[in-house]
């Protein structure tokens, strides 16, 4: 994929607290890991998931749906360790 691969997916918050403040940190180390640009959007609220506070910012609830887009060379993997974050419930335990 080359610099200008822009990808797209939706996301639902399945963890119990939502996106709080060690979920945004976990979202954020990741995301550093790429080169891409990697953004969550719920609503109008655009967060860089670089950024600890712009993900925080969202106020993601549980069950909300979260747009994911990515862009850039490593776009596909990004994307794909973005998702498996939120697929695994960001390793919260849950009965």
């Amino acid at each position: 994929m080359d610099a200008t691969t822009k990808l797209t997916k939706e996301l639902q918050v399945t963890n119990r607290c939502g996106v709080h403040a060690r979920v945004s940190t976990m979202l954020a180390q990741k995301a550093k890991e790429f080169t891409s640009s990697i953004q969550l959007q719920k609503g109008r609220s655009i967060a860089d998931c670089r950024s600890v506070l712009d993900l925080l910012s969202l106020g993601a609830h549980h069950g909300e749906v979260l747009q994911l887009e990515v862009t850039g060379a490593d776009a596909a993997a990004a994307m794909a360790a973005i998702t498996a974050l939120f697929d695994a419930r960001f390793f919260e335990d849950e009965e």
